[in-house]
């Protein structure tokens, strides 16, 4: 239901679908990091991992409103669309790298358990790393790519 009503309000943000998909394919990738992260260190799946899931969620989406909305100043300055998405791509590197290496190395002494009370959110910060991990990936990469082909199919 949530991902249906951030649909929606990506849709009425934008005024197509080309962005709204390409956002939502790239917040279900993610998803499947932070399950990655949490199999690979054998972490359940709990009310803490779920939170870190849906701050991922966030994430990827700012990151990806960022990205196209970019894309969106470069059309509207006359580029075509391939250059378009390459110079928003361009100009959201640092932040999303930023971002990301940030939210990393902040959750860092979280997963790694050091502290006190650190146990109890151990899954929400592996959760975080390894869905962050992915969607620097993909905000840069895939979250265009699929924009310029959803683009040229007329969404």
């Amino acid at each position: 239901m949530s991902i249906l009503l951030i649909f929606v309000i990506l849709v009425f943000e934008f005024r197509s679908y080309s962005h709204p998909i390409a956002i939502l394919a790239a917040t279900i990738l993610c998803g499947f990091g932070a399950l990655a992260a949490l199999f690979l260190t054998r972490t359940t799946l709990n009310i803490s991992s779920f939170m870190g899931a849906i701050m991922v969620v966030g994430i990827v989406h700012k990151n990806g409103i960022l990205m196209l909305d970019s894309e969106q100043e470069f059309s509207a300055r006359g580029l075509g669309l391939e250059e378009a998405v390459f110079q928003a791509g361009r100009r959201r590197l640092r932040p999303i790298l930023m971002r990301a290496l940030a939210t990393i190395f902040g959750m860092l002494p979280l997963a790694l358990g050091v502290g006190s009370g650190a146990q109890i959110l151990q899954p929400l910060a592996i959760a975080v790393i390894g869905g962050v991990s992915v969607s620097m990936i993909l905000s840069l990469l895939v979250t265009p790519v699929l924009f310029c082909m959803l683009r040229k199919r007329g969404l």
